[in-house]
């Protein structure tokens, strides 16, 4: 099972989706990194998770919103845990290229704002060109798919990953209406993003929480509902492979805490790898390893790879 290092690593003394961390678990031998692309307000491409800079960084406002200048002032995550500058696209494809090919990570790179995945693209194109990096070495990712079919228009032979398991907010927008829509924040995590998660793994811890924020009935049954679907894995498809199949992605990407054995079996069926995020205890990497998922994303690789042994690579 590939172990992923999750935006780097998460532990103590680093931040994720910092140049410091990608170093940490590179130097453990990691076969993998995930990490995080927006593009900023004057159209730089930056390594940041979350939409709302508060959340994961000095700064405050939306990445979207804000300028590479003011970026570069930030701190990452938490300066406590050390002071690493949010860093920019080119500068993370800096650091895999200067990784001799035997021992560079592949890169699993999602497309995480809109309008991401030409550019993305474009700027992996010229690294490639260049002979700085190699066309194997990126996986990218997305629960927008429109932006992997950007990329793909710019890299046509580059692999993709299809990510889904969230709560997408357009179309639940659809059902609640605005009145709907301004509980988001209240009731799931990334509330105010496009793709977006329960905030409890129970139906039952959620239930509480949309009754307690929400007194329409109507509008809770609703939430409720869509979270049960979350929850129950409904979203994993056979569309969702059939598309993963029709856009020749290598994997899709799911939740682990909705993936199932059998729909693991379906996607190995057609041809597609599964990859899970975000996975960090012992318990739980045995259970992906019982369902036999290809690889998991988790923060914490050097102990997983203890942990695991002979089975992780």
């Amino acid at each position: 099972m590939l172990l992923i290092g999750h935006r780097g690593c998460a532990y103590p003394g680093y931040n994720q989706n910092t140049i410091r961390s990608f170093e940490k678990v590179t130097s453990e031998g990691v076969p993998a990194i995930e990490f995080d692309v927006q593009l900023c307000a004057d159209g730089r491409l930056v390594v940041v998770h979350n939409l709302d800079l508060e959340e994961v960084s000095t700064g405050t406002g939306e990445v979207s919103n804000t300028d590479s200048a003011t970026l570069k002032s930030l701190y990452a995550g938490n300066p406590e845990r050390g002071k690493d500058r949010i860093p920019f696209l080119e500068e993370v494809f800096d650091f895999f290229a200067s990784k001799e090919p035997g021992a560079r990570p592949v890169i699993h790179m999602e497309l995480k704002g809109k309008n991401t995945g030409t550019k993305a693209g474009e700027l992996f194109n010229a690294y490639v060109h260049a002979g700085k990096l190699d066309v194997n070495d990126m996986l990218a990712s997305s629960f927008n798919w429109d932006e992997l079919r950007a990329f793909r228009e710019v890299c046509p032979t580059a692999g993709i990953a299809l990510l889904d398991g969230a709560i997408r907010r357009d179309r639940l927008v659809e059902k609640t209406g605005p009145q709907g829509e301004a509980l988001f924040g209240e009731v799931f995590a990334y509330g105010n993003e496009d793709y977006m998660l329960p905030r409890f793994p129970d139906l039952a811890g959620n239930r509480a929480l949309v009754e307690k924020a929400c007194s329409d009935q109507e509008l809770s049954r609703i939430l409720i509902q869509e979270i049960q679907a979350c929850l129950e894995g409904q979203y994993y498809t056979d569309e969702l492979l059939e598309t993963a199949v029709e856009m020749q992605a290598a994997s899709v990407n799911l939740w682990y805490k909705t993936t199932s054995a059998d729909f693991v079996a379906k996607a190995h069926a057609r041809g597609l790898a599964v990859f899970v995020y975000t996975v960090n205890t012992l318990a739980e990497w045995k259970d992906m390893l019982n369902m036999k998922v290809d690889g998991v994303f988790t923060d914490f690789y050097a102990e997983a790879k203890r942990s695991m042994g002979d089975s992780a690579s």
